[in-house]
């Protein structure tokens, strides 16, 4: 066993031997990189507002959900069959899909190692949640593989279970050591299923460069996406269903298929879909007290959307024919 000093990386075993992790966890360092300015790695600090733990242990708990959140979007690389994440090229197709497994499966070991160290209830939390995540992760990929178009409310299960667990988990960790007994769950529902609308219509409206193979991915990867639900009970010739079964690569059937998307009014429902859950959430975050942090977040989540008919204009003239 080797002692860990504060500059080892927050993903090394503690039991391990620090030079050997160096070299089994290349793949996580690679990720990580673009994964540590992500929102939703940062809310221990917003959440702490109302839960109030010590530094050490918001630390502890912050390195377990920063790992198991890693480990997660290498699973899901591999299992979109993605090309880039972030800008730069998935793990998988950098250092391989046998290191990239071995060491997402090493990675999740240490954080029930790191929940061990915990506190006696972290592991049973840990893993209920890491079920919840592939649960919902599960059900998403079976609708894609069998060309399944799920109801709204089977999207909302699978949203709250694939978009919440990693703020769940995080949160209940946290109440271990909070004296804070206020019921975070309907706030954290809320911001699950928000936070998934909001990955499916940015996928699809956030001007990018059509030249960008992840260029409107979502329909490369044959996904049923909260538009693309909506659509589906109104497109009487299945293009966009055809479309979908046959994964395509071609901007311009991409194109196509998002202004079907807003010929349906698929896009203007999303987008007051999203509306209404962010008033929602602010709506809770204020019976709880307020939270400065968050609504700040809240905002920022906001602004990538918009609402009106000449904004979502200008937002998605990029993906027009």
């Amino acid at each position: 066993m080797t002692d860990q000093s504060k500059d080892t990386p927050f993903y090394y075993s503690q039991s391990g031997d620090t030079e050997e992790d160096k070299k089994l966890l290349e793949p996580l360092k690679y990720i990580v990189q673009c994964t540590e300015k992500h929102r939703c790695t940062k809310l221990t600090s917003v959440f702490n507002h109302w839960l109030q733990i010590s530094h050490n242990q918001l630390q502890q708990i912050d390195d377990i959900i920063r790992i198991v959140y890693n480990t997660c979007i290498l699973y899901d690389d591999v299992q979109d069959n993605s090309i880039l994440r972030d800008g730069i090229p998935v793990t998988h197709n950098i250092y391989g899909l046998s290191g990239t497994i071995s060491a997402t499966n090493y990675a999740q070991f240490i954080a029930v190692e790191k929940a061990l160290h915990l506190h006696p209830e972290a592991v049973k939390i840990l893993t209920e949640h890491i079920l919840e995540f592939n649960r919902g992760q599960g059900m998403d990929m079976y609708w894609k593989n069998n060309l399944m178009c799920p109801t709204e409310n089977d999207y909302k299960m699978m949203a709250e279970r694939k978009a919440g667990w990693l703020i769940k988990l995080m949160a209940n960790l946290m109440k271990l050591f909070s004296k804070c007994e206020i019921d975070l769950s309907l706030l954290l529902n809320l911001m699950g299923f928000y936070y998934q609308i909001h990955n499916d219509y940015t996928n699809l409206c956030v001007c990018k460069d059509p030249n960008d193979k992840s260029f409107c991915d979502d329909l490369t990867e044959g996904k049923f996406s909260f538009p693309i639900i909506h659509a589906l009970k109104y497109d009487d010739d299945r293009e966009i269903i055809n479309i979908l079964k046959q994964r395509t690569t071609d901007t311009k059937i991409k194109c196509y298929c998002v202004s079907l998307l807003e010929k349906f009014g698929s896009l203007k429902y999303t987008r007051d879909t999203l509306k209404e859950l962010n008033k929602k959430i602010r709506i809770e975050i204020d019976r709880l007290g307020g939270n400065e942090k968050l609504v700040k977040m809240l905002n920022e989540y906001e602004n990538e959307v918009p609402y009106t008919s000449t904004e979502a204009e200008s937002d998605v003239s990029v993906t027009k024919l």
